[in-house]
Parts: C-alpha cells; structure tokens; sequence
C-alpha cells in the first residue's frame, strides 16, 4: 500500500481541534497555554482552494483567546452566521463569525470571496470538578439547538444551543455514571442518542428520551480504556457506534458497534490511537496515532484498511476531518489531520478508474478462448 500525505499549510498554533464548514473552509483551534511561551492562543479559519489536481490553502483570519488555549472546540452555521463553542478552562466560550460577503475580480472576472467578522460572546460554566474544573469536550447536535459538553467531573451536560446572556443558565439535563473525566462524546444525527467515553475505561451509550444508559462491553470482558467514539448512520433512524480503544502491550483497536451495543468488527493497531473521525455519510472513517503519527482510513462497514501513512506528522495526531465530496469528487475519501507539529496535512482516496471498454472486451475474448481450449481438449481425451 503505497500512500502519501500533502502538507497543505503550517499554523501559527499547535492544533488540538478541526472542522470544517462552507464545504471549503477550515477552523482550527489550539495554543501554546497560559506560560509566557510566545505561543499565541486561539483558532485561525483557512480557505481551501482547487485548480485542477492542486490543493491549496490560504489563512482567512485568526482570533486569539488570550491566556486560554483551545483544546476542544465545535462550529454550526446558521445562514451567514458561524457559531463557535470553545472551551475556556471551566468554561464554555461562544464565538460568532458573521459571514461579509466581498465582490472581487480576478482575470477579468467578477467573482465572491468571503470575509469573516468575529465577535466574543456569552460564556458559561459546564464542569464543576471539586479541584481542577476542564471542559474536554464539546459537540453540537445536527439542527443546532442542543450543545453536549463534558469534562473533569465525569457529567455529561445538555444545554440549549446557542448560548444566551444569562448568568444563571443551566443544563437541561445531566448524565452521570463516569467516575472519571470525559475524553469523547458523540450526539447522534437525530439528538435521540449520546456516546462517551472516559479516563474509568467505561463507554456508555445513552438515551436522551428516557434517559437509559447502557454499556459498551467487549465480549471476551477484555480490558481496554476507550479513546474517543462516534455515531455513524445506517439509514435515518439506525446508527453505528465506533470506538477507538488502547489495550495492554501498547495495542489498540478501531471498533464498530451495532445500535445495540454489539461488537461486529475490530481492527488492530500495534501503537495506541488518539483521533477519529467518521464522514457525514458513514462511508469511511480515519484513525491517527499516538507515537508514530500514522493516518489511516478505512471503509466503514468491515474496517478495512484502504490508506495508510506512516510520519504524516512529527508527533500525535491531535484531529482529522473529512472533505465533503461535492469538494473532491475525484476521491473516495478526502481528510485533513492536524497534530501540535503546526501541519495541516491532507491524504486522499482516489477513485479507481473503470478499464476501457475495449481492453474490458479484449479480456473476456481471452477467457472464453481459454474455456474453449479446455473443454476441447477434455473432448480428444
């Protein structure tokens, strides 16, 4: 298997968290932290850019966040407006980008680019740890309404989406049964399901109608502390579960889960996993490692091993984020991967293209003439 990455830009930031949106623009969040590093704190947004079979991309903006380092952050558009939620220690932290929409001319031709004004808004408290309060995570549900947070106290907190003025705004529910801090949380596409993972080794898989949680349990009780999960969609009512778990000897596995919480594929890692990701449309998934900073993806319904890069980047994969398709048509698969080496790197799938038909023609002739050889021989002897 013969793969190769694209360095596509070098950050101001180390990256800790991706996403994109606009189908051709990319935020990315991270920072050196609160010490006198020189480091800046923040998220920047980049543009991607096609012509022909090359890939560029250009910084739009950054935004700095002062002495708080972005270490997970998530992004909804609504109309010309790009909501950030970002974590601020303890807390979470909303950003608007309001969309100003440019007339530009290039080459004689009259064209749209897009500028971005961004604003810092409300916050609100979300972890209550007794002795160092975090936010890990946060995600925000498909139509926009509901955010899911976690963190250093183990809960798992339901907000209203986007956040408002108010000092005293409070969850509209909470999900405890982690006794450890939150590493990953996943809200499926139609809100009706959550998936977390934490530092106790536990993943639950909860029921935001009825409130049930079960569990995620391997069938050979095999003990593993899981990563980071996703939802990925069946049809519009059924989803997968995958997981990234490490295990003892320092291996790990990519798993897929039924909706009921069944194991049905592993794939073995021989180093521990720290990022996954999983498309829109449940096609495809890629995985990053922790030492040697490998990037591989994998069809999503067996995990087979389509793509695989070792070195993609000089330290652990910290995100990755699939391109939409309408982007990159020519690819089965598009992702970017981001780590604290500063690199935004991208590795493609390509189509395979089909044999002409003559040559298609030509094969078939030859078969048939191999079969005739054969049964008249059978017919001498």
């Amino acid at each position: 298997m013969t793969n190769k990455n694209l360095v596509l830009t070098t950050t101001n930031l180390p990256m800790y968290s991706i996403q994109t949106f606009f189908k051709s623009y990319i935020i990315v969040a991270g920072g050196g932290g609160s010490s006198k590093t020189g480091i800046t704190n923040g998220f920047e947004i980049y543009k991607i850019s096609k012509s022909g079979k090359s890939v560029t991309m250009t910084k739009v903006i950054n935004q700095d966040s002062g002495p708080h380092v972005i270490m997970n952050s998530y992004t909804f558009t609504h109309g010309n407006s790009v909501y950030i939620a970002a974590n601020e220690n303890e807390k979470c932290r909303q950003y608007l980008a309001q969309v100003i929409i440019e007339p530009t001319f290039n080459n004689g031709k009259a064209s749209k680019e897009l500028k971005f004004k961004i604003s810092t808004e409300s916050s609100l408290v979300t972890d209550f740890h007794d002795e160092e309060s975090l936010q890990r995570i946060v995600k925000v549900n498909l139509t926009g309404n509901l955010m899911v947070t976690g963190g250093a106290d183990g809960c798992i907190r339901l907000w209203e989406f986007p956040l408002k003025e108010t000092s005293d705004m409070k969850p509209l529910k909470e999900y405890k049964g982690h006794t450890k801090e939150i590493d990953d949380i996943d809200i499926s596409a139609n809100s009706m399901f959550i998936v977390s993972v934490a530092k106790d080794g536990n993943a639950f898989h909860w029921n935001t109608s009825n409130n049930a949680k079960t569990s995620l349990v391997h069938p050979n009780n095999i003990k593993q502390t899981f990563k980071r999960c996703k939802f990925g969609i069946i049809n519009k009512q059924l989803f997968n579960i995958y997981t990234i778990a490490n295990r003892a000897n320092q291996k790990s596995y990519l798993q897929r889960w039924s909706n009921e919480n069944k194991l049905l594929y592993e794939f073995q890692y021989s180093e521990p996993t720290s990022a996954l990701a999983v498309r829109e449309d449940g096609f495809y998934i890629a995985v990053g490692t922790m030492f040697s900073g490998t990037v591989s993806i994998h069809e999503a319904h067996n995990l087979k091993l389509i793509y695989n890069v070792k070195q993609a980047h000089a330290m652990f994969v910290t995100g990755l984020e699939f391109l939409s398709k309408d982007l990159m048509p020519e690819m089965n698969a598009s992702v970017l991967s981001i780590s604290v080496d500063n690199r935004i790197c991208l590795h493609n799938v390509p189509i395979k293209p089909l044999k002409p038909f003559w040559k298609m023609l030509l094969i078939m002739h030859f078969i048939l003439l191999v079969i005739y050889i054969i049964i008249f021989n059978l017919g001498i002897n």
